[in-house]
């Protein structure tokens, strides 16, 4: 845990550079134009699906009944209008971490780069339809698993706890991959992942916790990318100093040793001691 907190709190000095402040203005504008298209053309006929689910006569006319006979419609009212909200506003986040897998992520990770990890050799190769995959694939599996939860939001603070666990399964998802294509190799990326599984999660789980945090939300996208790019790229350090040579200087003595003695070197005498 002590790789969690050291790489959120180098995120957190990152995040003052400023090209990282001004890399902030992509998930406020994503948002801001999320919402607009949302108020205009997504929240009335979702609103309207969520009021006939609960209250609606055509489906449980006694639950309508028994909701204006005890006078509870307007509080009816405010609470499909609450989940209509809790249920546009994950596509927000989701949209804002497709944009910062994509966009955002090679921008930190080379800012990182040419900072404090300078010395990180570059191995991998980052891909857009690399990153568009991971994020559709994750996607795929938070919106089966978010729409099947929905049930446990009736579990007292269910409906805080559980929307943090899938943002933060889904930012761990695409970004402890995408922080890692670029300089990791892919045995190096499979074994990173591997060791720091929970690493990851537990620091998705810090940075998505912003996202109850009003103005604080709009910079989690930016900051999360920062926050696993500090926590792979220092793994990726940690990896190659246990393997005592990082891969570019392992090659060129692989190939020497294979080569045999140089020219001023004496092959051993049988029965030398060593």
């Amino acid at each position: 845990m002590t790789l969690v907190f050291a790489s959120f709190a180098r995120a957190l000095r990152s995040q003052l550079h400023p090209r990282m402040i001004g890399l902030l203005v992509l998930p406020f504008v994503a948002t801001m134009v999320f919402w607009i298209v949302a108020a205009i053309w997504f929240f009335d006929p979702v609103h309207d699906w969520v009021r006939g689910l609960i209250v609606g006569p055509d489906r449980l006319p006694w639950l309508a009944g028994w909701a204006g006979f005890i006078g509870v419609q307007r509080a009816g009212a405010l609470a499909t209008a609450l989940i209509a909200l809790l249920l546009l506003a994950p596509l927000m986040f989701v949209i804002a971490m497709v944009l910062v897998s994509i966009v955002a992520t090679p921008i930190v990770t080379r800012h990182l780069a040419r900072g404090p990890y300078a010395d990180v050799a570059i191995l991998g190769r980052w891909s857009v339809l690399g990153g568009v995959g991971t994020a559709l694939m994750g996607l795929a599996v938070f919106a089966i698993g978010y729409l099947l939860t929905l049930p446990l939001w009736l579990v007292p603070f269910a409906a805080v706890i559980v929307p943090w666990l899938w943002w933060s399964w889904l930012t761990a998802r695409i970004l402890r991959v995408d922080s890692l294509a670029e300089h990791a190799s892919v045995a190096e990326r499979e074994a990173l992942i591997a060791r720091h599984r929970r690493g990851y999660f537990a620091l998705a789980m810090l940075v998505t916790l912003l996202n109850y945090l009003p103005p604080f939300f709009l910079v989690t996208p930016v900051l999360s990318a920062l926050a696993f790019g500090h926590f792979s790229l220092a793994a990726l350090r940690a990896l190659r100093e246990e393997r005592a040579l990082s891969p570019v200087e392992a090659a060129p003595a692989a190939l020497a040793a294979r080569a045999g003695p140089g020219p001023d070197e004496a092959p051993p005498r049988l029965g030398a001691s060593t």
